[in-house]
């Protein structure tokens, strides 16, 4: 998916200036593609490139001060994984100014700094056509020092900002943040584990069982189906959500005596010659049993549906999203979470429950719902989401659209359809961002420029994975080849 950022300044480039600009800008390597485009039309009339410049300014004055539009509203700059523009005439809250932008997908490097840097070159042309212009340029009398950038207001930052610091029944305190490093990758692996239904729904009886003094119920080895089970203890175990530890407990009335943290410390134990506080008889002789217990790493990521926040997470930063526009909080339900993510300036909020959804959670949902001001609301359950769950949220949904406020229910049932469905839910507001952010370009270009740059990165993404493919295809047949 695409993503758009943008900066504005309160410099209004007046119409006989702005050509001058684009002109700046091309001798810095940024090629604005509509002029282009109409550079080219004019030379195929002319039949010749001679006095292309002379028609494009005599067109340009025509338009200008008989057109509807000025000739010059803005441009795109394309290049390989990202996309500049750059708009005349607006700053936001009816103030005459630029604004400039870049459209990028996840797999874009420091898109930040990139429009940093473009936001840097557009002064810089502004300066430098207003230099050598007999005109200013520069509407009311402004001069180019006090070219000043600004971030764009509104949108779901804020917002965000403000959700991760509150709680979510305002008594609990939002979760940490997302883990760096070594610790991240820790955290994956656990995820990625705790998404398989079987290793919860065992962490979670091993978990109760623990809790009721049962703990001997659920020895470390034995019952049906040994060979999986056996798999799947040491995955979790590896995994540091599970340990194995030893009971000893009186033959003579079966009282449990000690736990011990391994079978080694049984034998150090028993090597000592101890003997049982109850019967008298040597520990060595006394019944020994290997149990498992949940480690406080389980305990943490199964409470509150830790385990499937950190999973959300992942898929949206998979997805591009930055981590600073994600923020969670635990619910009041046990086993309930949620998150506001900011996509393209729109808030997005994520209602998740581990187990069913219920219509407790839709009360629940829609008091966030009004608190964030979402338009979307996305519900991830691992479980059944019930139909009157379903029927509650969509009624609001239409209530909604009747008062002038649209709103957008999305359901997941299971975190194995989650990428995909969120993809889908996440581009379609992506490519409405992109035609809102550049519609007033679609006059000057003859089509809808956000349309256009959305299939154009599709375009470009597929010619890359195609070339991926047929290298890699190319290195396998050569390698065969070789041994033959």
């Amino acid at each position: 998916m695409l993503f758009i950022e943008s900066r504005t300044a309160e410099m209004d480039v007046a119409g006989s200036l702005r050509i001058a600009v684009l002109d700046a800008l091309q001798d810095r390597g940024l090629s604005p593609l509509i002029r282009a485009s109409r550079l080219h039309c004019f030379e195929q009339a002319l039949t010749g490139s001679e006095r292309v410049g002379e028609l494009e300014r005599l067109v340009s004055d025509w338009s200008d001060k008989e057109g509807d539009a000025p000739y010059v509203r803005g441009d795109v700059f394309c290049f390989d994984d990202f996309a500049h523009f750059l708009i005349f005439g607006e700053a936001g809250d009816g103030v005459a100014g630029i604004r400039a932008g870049i459209v990028y997908g996840a797999e874009t490097d420091e898109p930040a700094r990139k429009l940093e840097a473009f936001c840097r070159n557009v002064r810089e042309a502004v300066e430098s056509a207003a230099s050598s212009s007999d005109d200013a340029g520069l509407r009311d009398d402004r001069a180019p020092a006090r070219f000043e950038w600004h971030a764009r207001e509104g949108g779901g930052g804020g917002g965000v900002a403000q959700f991760s610091s509150a709680a979510g029944d305002g008594t609990q305190a939002p979760p940490p943040g997302p883990p760096r490093g070594a610790e991240a990758a820790e955290r994956l692996r656990v995820v990625e584990l705790l998404e398989e239904m079987a290793a919860r729904n065992f962490l979670q009886r091993l978990s109760d069982a623990r809790a009721d003094g049962r703990v001997a119920e659920m020895p470390a080895s034995g019952g049906g189906h040994e060979p999986v089970r056996e798999a799947l203890i040491a995955r979790l175990a590896g995994a540091g959500l599970v340990r194995r530890e030893v009971q000893v407990s009186c033959r003579k009335d079966g009282r449990s005596l000690f736990r011990l943290p391994s079978p080694e410390a049984l034998q150090m134990v028993t090597a000592s010659n101890a003997v049982c506080s109850e019967c008298g008889a040597a520990v060595a002789d006394e019944r020994a049993e290997e149990l498992l217990t949940p480690t406080a790493l389980a305990a943490s990521m199964l409470k509150d549906g830790a385990w499937l926040l950190s999973s959300l997470r992942t898929v949206l930063v998979e997805l591009g999203l930055p981590e600073r526009g994600i923020a969670a909080r635990a619910s009041s339900g046990e086993g309930a979470a949620q998150m506001l993510a900011d996509v393209c300036g729109e808030p997005f909020l994520f209602v998740l429950r581990d187990g069913d959804f219920n219509t407790a959670d839709v009360r629940r949902a829609l008091e966030s719902e009004a608190e964030t001001h979402s338009a979307h609301l996305v519900v991830v359950a691992t479980g059944k989401i019930q139909d009157e769950a379903r029927a509650r949220l969509r009624e609001h949904a239409r209530r909604r659209s009747r008062t002038g406020g649209g709103m957008e229910v999305v359901f997941i049932e299971g975190v194995e359809t989650a990428p995909a469905e969120l993809r889908q839910a996440l581009e379609r507001v992506s490519q409405a961002a992109l035609t809102r952010e550049l519609y007033e370009l679609d006059a000057s270009a003859g089509f809808n420029v956000g349309y256009m740059l959305a299939e154009r990165f599709r375009l470009v993404h597929r010619t890359g994975a195609l070339q991926d493919l047929a290298a890699s295809a190319a290195g396998s047949l050569a390698g065969s080849l070789r041994e033959i």
